[in-house]
This record gives C-alpha cells, structure tokens and sequence, in this order.
C-alpha cells in the first residue's frame, strides 16, 4: 500500500512540474491580440457567436484542470462549454475531439476550426478555437483557449515556439451554409482486427481500416434571423426594430449586458 501511494505521489509531481514548466514557456510567448479585422474572415453567424461567447467568458474564467464550466475551465472543457451553448454538444476530452468531424490542413483553416497539440507525454493533450487566419506567409494561426492556471483563458499565435513545436493537426466541426449550421459526418478511419484465410494451420490476424461514414446533423434552421451592429445602434433600438424584446435578445445572445459594439453579429429573432 505504501509503494502504490508513493508511486502515485511521483507521478502527480511530475505532473506538477510539467505543467509549471509549461506556464514558464507559454507565459513568455503570450500574444492575446487581434488584428483590427479578425471578424472580416467570419462568415457564418453559428461560428461569429461561438467565438464572441468565448470573447465573453474570457476576462472573468480561470483555468481549472477537469473543469467545464461555468466559471473555471481546462482547455477541452472551455471548447466543450462554448460550442455546447450553440447546440453543438462534442466530446469531453480533447484525445477524443480529435476525432470527431473533418480534417483540415494548416493552410485551409477557418474561424472556428478546431486546433490540437501535444503536451507532456500525450500526443493530444491541447485544444484551442480558431479566430484568425493566414497572419502570415506560413498561415500561422491566433486562437482562443484555456491555457494554464497561471494565464487563464487567452489568445496565443500558433508561430510561438510554445506552440509551434506541438502543434498536431485541425478538425472542422461545423459547416455553415445558406444560414443552416451542420454538424460534418466523421472521417476519422477506425481499425477493425478481422480473421484472414488460414495459412499452414493458423490464422493470420491482419488489419483492415473501415471508414465510418455519418450524416450531417442539422443544428440550427433557416428561420434564425441576424443582425450586425452598426455604430451608434442600441439593444433597445434592435429590439424595436425587429419587433421583439431586449430580454430575449439577451437570452438568445447569452449577453450579461447591454454592452454591444460595432461589427458584432447578434440573433434576432427564431
């Protein structure tokens, strides 16, 4: 008994460690800035929302390992949260989102792709929200994500050698077309071990990849309506506009306020 918890003591120091020098590395590459036109590059309303929302619990969450939510968050936890207000329910780790949707390469990326690294000793052991692409020739990336319990909820450049060096691939989720939002059918290859023809007496044991082929998922419908803030405008004024009330622009929105600002997208009306 006394070996198991001495064993199970190095290991979470360890662990300790890893992370410390994680925060080391990460906290001396910071960026957490935007280009003045990041929002130019989104086009669907599904994708604007995720990535405002993200904006919004961004000043006042803190990094939690194995939280979700609603005020503390580890990096797959905070992804699971904001796209999970939107409908869009994934899996909880990010090993496991890893494996869900379409595979996309550094240079196809949009907003709101998803983005993996390694850390420590897991191959997926990250995960962040695209907002910004091709910020230079080598399409590096910015995105948003729950970094470390010393800088919280941020947004890092995928050129910083913290990240640069784990960087492991994307996945596109969601696909946003004519105003309907569709979760993409998985690509992910899945090995099935089956029994060849027998050879001198025993079986030989091969493996055969069988793609799993899904329907997109329908998450949102053509009846949500939009509305990009121009200067000056007003969550009353809005409100008056489109015949509704600022109580349910604020539920439909998830806004805490009445703080809008310009170029932001907000629905309307469902």
């Amino acid at each position: 008994m006394l070996k198991k918890t001495l064993i199970l003591l190095t290991l979470f120091m360890m662990s300790l460690i890893l992370y410390a020098q994680d925060d080391i590395l990460y906290e001396n590459y910071a960026e957490d800035t935007v280009s003045s036109n990041f929002e130019s590059q989104i086009t669907c309303p599904t994708i604007d929302s995720i990535i405002q929302f993200a904006f919004y619990k961004k000043p006042t969450s803190k990094y939690k390992y194995g939280a979700a939510g609603p005020n503390h968050f580890d990096c797959s936890g905070f992804v699971y949260y904001c796209f999970n207000q939107f409908g869009i329910t994934l899996p909880r780790s990010s090993r496991d989102m890893f494996l869900v949707g379409k595979k996309v390469a550094k240079e196809e990326l949009i907003p709101g792709d998803l983005v993996f690294f390694s850390r420590g000793r897991l191959a997926i052991g990250h995960v962040g929200i695209v907002i910004e692409t091709d910020i230079d020739a080598a399409h590096n990336f910015r995105f948003i994500h729950s970094s470390t319990n010393k800088t919280n909820i941020r947004v890092d450049n995928s050129a910083s050698p913290g990240y640069a060096a784990r960087f492991k691939g994307a996945r596109r989720i969601i696909s946003c077309e004519n105003d309907i939002v569709a979760i993409l059918p998985n690509d992910t290859t899945v090995i099935d071990t089956i029994v060849s023809k027998p050879i001198i007496g025993k079986p030989e044991i091969v493996q055969k990849p069988i793609v799993v082929q899904q329907q997109p998922v329908k998450v949102e419908v053509k009846s949500t309506k939009y509305h990009k803030i121009k200067k000056g405008e007003t969550l009353s004024g809005i409100a008056r506009k489109y015949h509704t009330s600022v109580s349910n622009l604020k539920k439909w929105n998830k806004l805490r306020s009445d703080f809008i600002r310009e170029g932001q997208r907000i629905i309307v009306g469902k």
